[in-house]
């Protein structure tokens, strides 16, 4: 991958989680590519996706949710399925903070895929192009209600109880290789808990149910021999969502990741991932340099506020007396910088980045600093999460 500049690093999540983050940059990006891998997995899996896009100006970035990969959390538990959704939130913001104007597109793998669609029902103004793989939106198998009834028991009682998830290595591929490596993999897990169970089938359920609030261009790939999720719940949502401009893929005998089937398969699948995201992203760079003014003035500056401030408070009550000190230099400053929201961001990047390199440690602090400014995210980039 000799056109990408790799990079990894972490950042604190939603309660103080850290979180693990990669990225392969390009010279001159015209468009930011953000991975949200499935359960049980990680990041980098995703090599044939990065091949596929290479050379044509795409940056990309991805996260190993909680309880995944490198990132810290008890392993395949949530305590709510929106934590999800808001570590993601804060990783794009860090993101947006390096790629101003750029198109950003979400893709999003079989729970990932759920996750996707959550943050763009959540946060729609975020994304320019979503697309979901392998949509884990309903289980290909039946799952009996007894097991639904323990999860249900056991989540709001002993929500971390964790127990095997019950999938099958051999249902992701036909490419033995690729089933292998899957199984050898010692970031790969195979544990849900009772919580995070409870929570998935709610944001399927959610997701299914609002689809229709979904309006940005969107893809959907599915294979039709998948034995974990129900390619026809694929179908339902795709037909549910109200975007005027969306396509779905479906593919026979295809398993569950179709980007990683057999040599010739996935090439197909690669190819219809390529041509749709570049023939999408025609136009997309001239929408965005037409909003990128507001981005500068007042409005942006004020809808930036609510999403900061909350962050602010619930950090600590000790960021406040500093935060009083600073008051009689920092708000006049504030207010003749106001009309010009971008100048004023400038100057505050050196102190956000002083500050978020002292926070690595105390992760309250990091909390607050999170949601501003991507240099918190190149800062702990220098610490190696420990591999489990």
């Amino acid at each position: 991958m000799e056109s990408y500049s790799h990079d990894t690093g972490s950042f604190t999540g939603k309660g103080g989680v850290e979180i693990f983050f990669q990225k392969w940059l390009v010279d001159k990006a015209r468009a930011v590519l953000i991975i949200a891998h499935g359960l049980g997995e990680h990041s980098g899996r995703y090599g044939n996706l990065l091949n596929s896009i290479a050379g044509k100006k795409i940056s990309v970035f991805a996260i190993d949710h909680r309880g995944h990969g490198k990132s810290d959390g008890k392993r395949g538990h949530v305590d709510s399925f929106m934590d999800y959704v808001y570590d993601l939130k804060l990783f794009i913001e860090f993101i947006k903070e390096e790629n101003r104007g750029l198109p950003i597109i979400l893709l999003g793998h079989s729970m990932g895929g759920v996750i996707a669609a959550r943050y763009s029902m959540t946060y729609p103004d975020d994304v320019s192009l979503i697309v979901m793989s392998s949509p884990g939106l309903a289980p290909a198998f039946k799952v009996p209600e007894w097991k639904k009834s323990l999860a249900s028991f056991f989540s709001s009682r002993i929500g971390s109880i964790s127990f095997p998830n019950g999938l099958s290595a051999e249902g992701i591929s036909h490419d033995k290789e690729v089933v292998s490596a899957y199984e050898n993999d010692p970031m790969i897990h195979d544990r849900v808990s009772a919580r995070w169970t409870v929570e998935f089938i709610r944001a399927t359920e959610e997701c299914m149910a609002n689809a229709k609030s979904i309006r940005k261009p969107l893809l959907l790939l599915h294979g039709k021999s998948d034995s974990i999720a129900d390619y026809k719940a694929t179908e339902e949502f795709y037909n549910s969502v109200s975007s005027v401009n969306k396509k779905l893929y479906l593919y026979e005998g295809l398993y569950h990741e179709t980007m990683n089937e057999t040599a010739e398969e996935r090439e197909k699948v690669l190819r219809d991932i390529t041509g749709w995201i570049i023939k999408n992203l025609e136009g997309t760079p001239k929408a965005a340099e037409k909003k990128q003014p507001a981005a500068k003035t007042k409005p942006a500056a004020k809808k930036a506020a609510p999403k900061a401030k909350p962050a602010a408070k619930k950090a600590a009550a000790k960021a406040k007396p500093a935060a009083k000190k600073a008051a009689p230099k920092a708000k006049p400053a504030a207010k003749k910088a106001a009309p010009k929201a971008k100048p004023a961001a400038k100057k505050a990047a050196p102190k956000a980045k002083a500050s978020v390199k002292k926070t690595a440690v105390k992760k309250p602090a990091v909390k607050k600093a999170a949601p501003k400014t991507s240099p918190a995210a190149k800062k702990t980039a220098k610490k190696k999460p420990a591999k489990k």
